[in-house]
C-alpha cells in the first residue's frame, strides 16, 4: 500500500486552524482504491458478510426520512447511503493508521494521551439519487460521549466534485465552537444565520486523496444527478481517553498504547441502583410497620381518652351525690378511688402519647 502523503507543515496547520480542513494528498494508490469501491459495495449488498457491519439504504428522500441502520441486507441494491462498522474489516482497517494520524492526534488531543477509533464507514451518494445531508456539525451531547471528538478524515473513493454532490462547509465555523449543546443538525435560523450561501465552499476531492476535517466545521452535502456513485471513506477519531456515557466503555485503540481496561462503569451504577432499591424497601417495610404501630398507638389512646372520660364523669356523679348529702365517709372513699384512677389514666394516656405534641 502506498502512502504519499507528508507531515503537515507549520503553514498547513495555521491554514487547518483557520479554515477548519486541510486536504492531505493522496492516501491511497489506484490499485487499493480499485479494492476499496469494490469493498464497499460487496458489504452492502451482501456478497462479503461481516455479521459486524450494518447498512443504511438511501431512499432519496428527506434526512429525516432516511430507514434505519439494519444488519446486511439481501435486497442486494447500490442504492445505499451508508456502510458502517468497517474497523472490523480487514481492507479499511488497514486505512486507519498512518504517519499523518500520530501527528494529527498530537495536535489536537496531546502526545500524552492515545487515539481511539469512534467509528469507521463509507459514505455513498447512488447514481442519480442521494439524499440531501442538511447543515450540521459532528459532536454534541447527541453523540453521548463524555467529551467531544475533534477530528475525521474523509478520503475520496470515487472523485467528488460540485457537480455529484461533494461536501461543502463553511470555512472556519468551526471556531464558532458548538452553535447548540446538542450539536448535530443546525436549526433553519441558525443555518440562516451561519451558513450564507456567499461563504459556502465545495469540498472538491479526487479519489484516493482525503481531508482532515474539525468536527465542529459546519458542512453538509446534495444530491447526486450523475450517472456514477460518489464513495467516500470517513474515520472520526477521538482521544483514548473518551468514554460512551451509555456503557461507560472506551473506543477501540487505534494509535498508541492502553489505557487500562475500561472502568465497569456501568456495573457500578447498577450495583448502586440494587443498592439504593433495596434501601427503598426496607423503607418502605419499616414505613409500613410505623403505620401499623400508629394504627395500635391511635386505638390505645383512644381507649385511655374514653377510659378517661368515663372516669370524671362519675366524679362529677359523686361530687353531685355529696351535695345531695349522701355519707360524706362513703362518697370521700368514693372520690379519692375515682381521683386515684383518673390519675392513673393521665399517666397512662401520657405514655401512649410521647411523640403526639
Amino acid at each position: 500500500m502506498t502512502r504519499t502523503a507528508t507531515l503537515i507543515t507549520d503553514e498547513q496547520w495555521d491554514q487547518y486552524f483557520r479554515q477548519g480542513f486541510l486536504h492531505l494528498g493522496e492516501l491511497v494508490d489506484a490499485e487499493e482504491l480499485h479494492l476499496l469501491r469494490e469493498r464497499a459495495d460487496d458489504l452492502a449488498v451482501g456478497r462479503v458478510v461481516n455479521p459486524r457491519v450494518q447498512v443504511q439504504l438511501d431512499t432519496g428522500g428527506r434526512y429525516e426520512d432516511l430507514p434505519e441502520v439494519t444488519g446486511q441486507p439481501s435486497s442486494g441494491t447500490l442504492r445505499y447511503r451508508k456502510v458502517q462498522g468497517l474497523e472490523t474489516d480487514e481492507l479499511f482497517r488497514a486505512v486507519l493508521r498512518g504517519p499523518v494520524l500520530a501527528e494529527v492526534a498530537d495536535h489536537h488531543y496531546g502526545r500524552h494521551t492515545s487515539a481511539s477509533l469512534f467509528r469507521a464507514m463509507v459514505m455513498n451518494k447512488p447514481a442519480a439519487q442521494g439524499t440531501v445531508l442538511p447543515w450540521h456539525q459532528d459532536g454534541g451531547d447527541v453523540w453521548a460521549l463524555d467529551r467531544d471528538p475533534l477530528i475525521t478524515i474523509w478520503m475520496a473513493l470515487d472523485d467528488a466534485t460540485a457537480a455529484n454532490g461533494c461536501v461543502e462547509v463553511i470555512p472556519g465555523s468551526h471556531r464558532l465552537g458548538l452553535v447548540t449543546a446538542q450539536g448535530s443538525t443546525l436549526s433553519e435560523d441558525d443555518a440562516r444565520r451561519y451558513c450564507p450561501e456567499d461563504q459556502v465552499h465545495p469540498l472538491e476531492v479526487p479519489a484516493g486523496h482525503a481531508v482532515l476535517m474539525h468536527n465542529w466545521l459546519i458542512h453538509r452535502s446534495g444530491v447526486n444527478p450523475t450517472p456514477q456513485p460518489r464513495r467516500a471513506f470517513t474515520a472520526c477519531y477521538l482521544d483514548s481517553r473518551t468514554r460512551n456515557l451509555l456503557t461507560g466503555e472506551h473506543f477501540p485503540l487505534i494509535l498508541g498504547t492502553s489505557t487500562g481496561p475500561a472502568q465497569p462503569y456501568l456495573d457500578l451504577l447498577r450495583a448502586e441502583h440494587a443498592d439504593r432499591t433495596a434501601s427503598a424497601a426496607s423503607a418502605a417495610e419499616y414505613a409500613e410497620s410505623l403505620r401499623a404501630d400508629n394504627a395500635v398507638l391511635q386505638e390505645s389512646i383512644c381507649s385511655a381518652t374514653e377510659y378517661a372520660r368515663s372516669l370524671e364523669a362519675e366524679l362529677a356523679r359523686l361530687r353531685a351525690a355529696a351535695n345531695e348529702s349522701a355519707s360524706a365517709s362513703a362518697v370521700g372513699s368514693a372520690v379519692s378511688w375515682v381521683r386515684a384512677s383518673l390519675q392513673r389514666a393521665r399517666v397512662l394516656f401520657g405514655r401512649l402519647r410521647p411523640n403526639q405534641q
